[in-house]
């Protein structure tokens, strides 16, 4: 197949990337039709169909980390993606897997364990899929997450798998636009072919349409289109880049006259050891030092222990464990403004997730702002309250 007429790889992947619905719109509507070539290899349509829904995602996927493979025309990458999903799936086919560095099989492999997730989970009420997405480390032992692993119905998969596919909230939502995708294909297969001279004009004209499409799009998406709550978290959470560095700078200025309490070698000693594995990443073992501090209830920094679980929590993507954490924070004095801040962060969390909890947000974030003394944060709240406005 010749890739001669085509958009550029970075344009289809930006498209993912700032909305993955629309984007994944455009992938059907181009591709689609010419994945059915794969049952010539001996591929059922439900498999071929399968393999498609995959390649999307992982396209997705990609997208929202910046890996474009741009060297590469759309039409041959999104063939490659799905022939190796294919390959995975049916490893007994007559085909080469495709040597691209993108394709990289232990990924792919994941993202069709995710996908036997996604698909039980698509069948569950909107209450128990909330709670599995909103907290799925949290909800382990509810009725909810039993369920789920009594519908996988698969002793092989790991826990971390099924945590992983519950944590990855935007590659779901992905899957939910190819199921419906899916439902309303229909292949083409008795249609008459149209004379060649025709079908290229045909085409020329569609990519004309789908351009003026993408550039109206584009525009509405720019001036008009409302911020959502994922752009919204992704543009005020700034979690601090040290806890140490942090907590020396909330020390150096305490919020009131009153003496700040003397601090003890083992609270910076454990602080010292939470703080090198926050900035290596390892959030797991960051807590565990801060939790040795909020069990000794005479700490002079219990208050910040608890701030930064809630904090590595939010970074987690559990905000249910992060609200319990700043509610254990007594010490309004010098840390009511961050408690009310990271409060409405876990709200943002919560609702992306659960798009109807937009007014909660907005409520929760008008209600932060009078406390809220410093004046480029007092700043970014109204920013956000005004983006959450219906």
């Amino acid at each position: 197949m010749a890739y001669s007429e085509s958009f550029s790889t970075k344009a289809y992947f930006d498209g993912l990337r700032q909305d993955a619905q629309f984007g994944t719109s455009v992938l059907y509507s181009l591709f689609r039709s010419d994945a059915q070539r794969l049952t010539a290899l001996g591929l059922s349509e439900g498999e071929v169909a399968s393999c498609f829904r995959l390649a999307v995602n992982d396209m997705a996927r990609l997208a929202r980390v910046e890996q474009v493979p741009e060297e590469t025309p759309m039409e041959a990458f999104v063939e490659q993606a799905t022939l190796a999903h294919a390959l995975l799936m049916r490893p007994d086919i007559a085909a080469t897997w495709p040597e691209h560095p993108l394709l990289d099989e232990a990924a792919l492999r994941l993202t069709q364990q995710k996908a036997v997730v996604w698909s039980v989970l698509e069948s569950f009420d909107p209450g128990c899929r909330d709670l599995l997405l909103t907290a799925p480390t949290s909800a382990e032992a509810t009725p909810c997450a039993e369920a789920l692993q009594e519908a996988i119905g698969n002793d092989d998969m790991p826990t971390e798998v099924r945590i992983a596919a519950l944590e990855d909230a935007e590659g779901f939502r992905v899957w939910q636009y190819t199921s419906r995708h899916e439902q309303a294909y229909q292949p083409s297969a008795t249609a008459q072919p149209m004379p060649e001279e025709a079908n290229r004009s045909a085409w020329r004209w569609a990519v004309l349409a789908l351009i003026g499409v993408i550039v109206a799009y584009a525009a509405y998406q720019f001036f008009f289109r409302p911020k959502t709550l994922a752009e919204l978290y992704a543009s005020n959470f700034n979690p601090p880049r040290s806890l140490l560095a942090d907590w020396e700078q909330r020390r150096s200025a305490p919020a009131s006259e009153e003496e700040t309490p003397p601090v003890t070698e083992d609270c910076l000693m454990f602080l010292r050891e939470a703080d090198a594995a926050y900035q290596t990443g390892d959030l797991r073992n960051a807590m565990d030092p801060l939790l040795l501090i909020v069990l000794d209830t005479t700490s002079a920094c219990q208050a910040d222990a608890w701030l930064y679980l809630g904090i590595i929590q939010l970074r987690l993507k559990d905000p249910i464990t992060a609200m319990q954490c700043f509610a254990k924070i007594e010490d309004l004095e010098r840390f009511g403004e961050d408690i009310y801040w990271y409060q409405v962060m876990a709200y943002l969390q919560i609702a992306q997730n659960s798009p109807h909890q937009r007014e909660r947000v907005a409520k929760a974030v008008e209600l932060a702002i009078p406390n809220i003394e410093n004046p480029e944060r007092r700043a970014q709240a109204e920013a956000l309250l005004e983006n959450l406005a219906p």
